[in-house]
């Protein structure tokens, strides 16, 4: 083919048409020598590397068979130069040549490409700058499956399935899946890209559904995070997290780019703590019950009398729309609110009249004794000072420490109600049972000054208007 015979701009173009179309390693040479020869008219074309030793060597010739060991010499100094070389070598015929260096890193040359012609006149300029286009085609091509090769390699390394689901025939299917679907699902890539459904179809019916609506509400930049359960082939259930963004396809097509995690550990490692602190949390409660029953049994005049406290706190807590954990620290601090009292004698706590002075401040000192017995104990909620608290007002009348405000802890103050309406309402050693509403009336009247508003409104209302009543 001569030089007159070749459209310059049509051999670019498809050439550039051609090498797009060119995603992976294998089969990478043989497939620019018989583009070089197929579009640009040469009669041999090869491609070149250099060994570790120097030594020269052909990745491919075409057409095979030809022997191109007489130019090694001359491709060699094109390999040390780093230029363009044009002159006749023979094959045994002759042929005129260019010799092009190719990808040039940490500026060494990496390949050598060779295109010769039959013939003894040297290639003109217009053929040689056609084959410099050509070689910057040939680079970009080089730069680009490099640049693929290292993401794939490096998203085949990561434990996480990446991928990206595109909307095509009213449905999701996968364009890409890395090696991590074998990791995280105990399935190759090429299945998943075959079919979807292999992991839709095993997820748990819910999830599936909520994974399909969150696919659904496709917008370009919205994020999806998602916890699911699928039906692993081994009979087992494993715990995925998917992260995806919406993004659009070189179509304009609807796409979510993303990773998928076995995160089944992390869910087995949660569920175990869960159990623990579960079993904890029943174990420091046996123990402050048994603290309880210990101080009743000293002053059976007042037995059930916590209880009572720790269950009109707690649905007090309940209808101000504290958090549940919130609430169940209450519970369990009206129900030792007295523990301090352990350290009262028995005969002051069962007198049967007015106690003197002396003793009577004696009594009172059983918050900050039953502070020192908590303090150093590592609950989950502020125990310890609610107990410390518990006969605090907010107007400061109240003891040991005459706190006021907000000083005062919600928990202490809720407990106070509590405590002072099971006390006026039910049966002491000193007088009789004055009764509810007696006890409603006390806590209304300083409602504001000694309690918390919010509080006596809500112990009114559970008594006047849900029925509420000690069990």
């Amino acid at each position: 083919m001569t030089i007159s015979t070749i459209d310059p701009v049509a051999a670019v173009v498809r050439s550039a048409q051609y090498l797009a179309g060119i995603v992976r390693y294998d089969d990478l040479w043989p497939q620019l020598a018989k583009l070089v020869c197929r579009f640009f008219g040469a009669d041999v074309a090869a491609f070149a590397m250099r060994e570790a030793d120097g030594r020269v060597r052909f990745l491919h010739i075409e057409p095979p068979g030809v022997s191109l060991d007489a130019t090694a010499s001359t491709v060699a100094a094109v390999f040390d130069s780093g230029f363009l070389a044009s002159e006749v070598i023979e094959l045994p015929a002759p042929h005129a040549a260019v010799l092009l260096p190719l990808g040039r890193e940490r500026q060494r040359t990496s390949y050598v490409l060779l295109a010769a012609h039959c013939g003894t006149a040297p290639l003109p300029r217009e053929r040689l700058d056609l084959y410099l286009a050509l070689a910057g085609l040939i680079e970009s091509t080089l730069d680009r499956i490099a640049s693929q090769q290292r993401f794939v390699n490096m998203a085949n390394n990561v434990p996480e399935l990446l991928g990206q689901l595109m909307l095509a025939d009213g449905g999701w299917h996968f364009t890409y899946v890395s090696g991590g679907a074998r990791t995280v699902l105990g399935i190759a890539p090429e299945a998943l890209l075959t079919d979807s459904g292999l992991l839709f179809g095993a997820l748990d019916a819910a999830d599936r559904a909520a994974l399909e609506a969150a696919l659904a509400g496709w917008q370009a930049g919205a994020h999806l995070r998602l916890t699911m359960r699928w039906n692993a082939p081994d009979g087992g259930t494993r715990h995925l997290l998917a992260n995806a963004m919406a993004t659009t396809g070189e179509a304009g097509e609807r796409v979510w780019d993303g990773a998928i995690q076995d995160i089944s550990e992390q869910v087995r490692l949660q569920e175990e703590s869960r159990h623990n602190l579960e079993r904890l949390n029943k174990s420091m409660e046996d123990a402050i019950q048994a603290v309880a029953a210990t101080i009743e049994q000293r002053d059976p005049y007042t037995a059930g009398h916590q209880r009572r406290v720790a269950e009109l706190a707690e649905r007090l807590a309940i209808r101000l729309g504290l958090p549940e954990d919130t609430v169940h620290g209450i519970r369990l601090t009206a129900s030792i609110h007295d523990i301090g009292k352990i350290h009262v004698p028995a005969e002051l706590l069962s007198y049967p009249g007015k106690l003197p002075e002396v003793e009577f401040a004696l009594i009172r000192q059983h918050p900050r004794v039953g502070y020192e017995i908590l303090k150093n104990v590592d609950f989950p909620w502020p125990v310890a000072e609610m107990v410390y608290q518990h006969h605090e007002h907010l107007d400061g009348s109240g003891y040991p420490r005459g706190l006021s405000g907000d000083a005062i802890l919600p928990g202490a103050r809720i407990i106070t109600v509590a405590d002072v309406v099971e006390a006026i309402a039910l049966y002491r050693p000193y007088r009789p049972a004055l009764g509810v509403e007696t006890a409603l009336d006390e806590i209304a009247q300083h409602r504001g000054t000694r309690y918390d508003p919010a509080v006596v409104d809500a112990c009114l209302a559970l008594f006047r208007e849900e029925g509420f009543s000690f069990s």
